[in-house]
């Protein structure tokens, strides 16, 4: 019964951006491209005329208060063909408008450029369609049409290091719970989960995740998510696969033992309250890694990211140019610079990891810099993310709780 908790759970953590459980349909990744026309076919974009009648229920449109820039933001289910075609379509169509003024990616360098290398590769080739996603669709369209891209999420590398700082922190305070260590998870849990996943008017809601269109494509994504694992890093990916699978065949076979009905009172007792526990650890372990160092952390180098774009195309009132100032002071050591001395105190932002340094990133070859302007100066930031992550930075940038 303890391995049945404890596979859910790694599953989860693992696809912790997709909403859903991992089932396989392999059988499915044949019909890609013909989904994704399906999914192109049916799927409505973003634009000044339609954004409030017609936007699909997985975008978001608001106004950042600091810069008075318009901000737009994809929820996606990662891979998923109706996603891909969602971002590739709105991408397109705000570019076409000419009011596009950068795109931003969930993802990092380190990330993006193993993938690229990869891509060049046998195994690369080999893999390519199980490879292609929403934020590469994106990428691909915006370089097409000049408009630069950033890659806005933390390093993996400095994730996972905070991944193993924070299990272990986890750890010494369940071990401390007179001490106030369980006090202390609770607190810090309710807080994080406060600010990473608000609900309500201008969010994302159920309406997102059950549309049917995307419902119908998502098991391609189901298929295609733990198969660009196993491109990217095979030897890794194989043994938690074949752990998880271990800890299935464990329990199928220990389970025929004793069975739960013919148990006495006293021993199907003891094995609800023991099963409770093991689910209530789980979950203050890989809940607090979720939402801590997944969500709440990550949304934070995100938001960020957005709010320097804001600031280089900000405009003031009525003005339909770029603001100058902004984009003499957009340099990277500028930014770095001010970054560095900020005197902001307000205990309502959102602290920066420690020893992690600030910087705009863009995608190899993309334009850092975009001049061009529509007639109404109308310029847009568009960030494409997955959707567990949207509403977290939503609130970050709206209540201006990053600087």
């Amino acid at each position: 019964m303890r391995s049945l908790l404890i596979v859910p759970l790694l599953s989860f953590l693992l696809f912790a951006e997709n909403c859903f459980a991992f089932q396989p349909a392999l059988r499915l990744l044949g019909s890609h491209r013909r989904l994704t026309h399906l999914a192109s076919a049916a799927s409505t974009t973003i634009s000044k005329d339609n954004v409030s009648t017609q936007q699909p229920p997985q975008i978001i449109k608001f106004q950042e208060p600091k810069t008075n820039t318009t901000v737009v933001l994809i929820g996606t289910m990662h891979y998923n063909p109706q996603s891909i075609a969602t971002v590739t379509n709105t991408v397109q169509n705000l570019a076409n408008e000419k009011s596009l003024a950068s795109v931003l990616v969930e993802s990092c360098d380190v990330r993006w450029n193993t993938t690229m290398e990869l891509l060049k590769t046998k195994r690369g080739q080999i893999f390519e369609p199980v490879l292609m996603s929403e934020m590469k669709a994106a990428s691909d369209v915006a370089m097409e049409n000049g408009i630069p891209v950033v890659l806005g999420d933390q390093r993996i590398n400095v994730t996972g290091d905070m991944l193993g700082e924070t299990f272990r922190e986890t750890f010494v305070e369940l071990a401390n719970p007179f001490g106030g260590g369980w006090g202390r998870l609770i607190n810090e849990f309710q807080q994080k989960a406060e600010i990473a996943l608000p609900s309500g008017d201008g969010y994302l809601n159920a309406k997102s995740i059950l549309d049917p269109r995307l419902l119908i494509a998502a098991p391609v994504s189901f298929a295609k998510y733990p198969l660009s694992f196993l491109a990217r890093n095979p030897i890794s990916t194989s043994i938690v696969f074949a752990f998880i699978g271990a800890l299935t065949v464990l329990d199928a076979t220990t389970s025929g033992d004793v069975s739960f009905m013919d148990a006495s009172i006293e021993e199907q007792i003891i094995s609800i309250l023991s099963s409770f526990a093991v689910a209530g650890l789980e979950f203050a372990l890989f809940g607090r890694l979720m939402v801590q160092v997944l969500l709440y952390e990550r949304n934070e180098i995100i938001a960020k990211n957005i709010l320097e774009q804001c600031r280089l195309y900000s405009r003031s009132g009525n003005t339909s140019t770029m603001n100058i100032d902004d984009t003499l002071s957009s340099s990277p050591l500028s930014k770095l610079f001010s970054f560095m001395t900020s005197n902001d105190t307000n205990d309502r932002k959102v602290s920066q990891p420690i020893d992690q340094e600030f910087e705009t990133i863009y995608v190899p070859d993309s334009p850092q810099i975009n001049t061009v302007v529509n007639k109404d100066g109308e310029r847009i930031v568009l960030a494409v993310l997955g959707m567990a992550h949207c509403n977290g930075i939503v609130k970050l940038l709206r209540e201006e709780l990053v600087e």
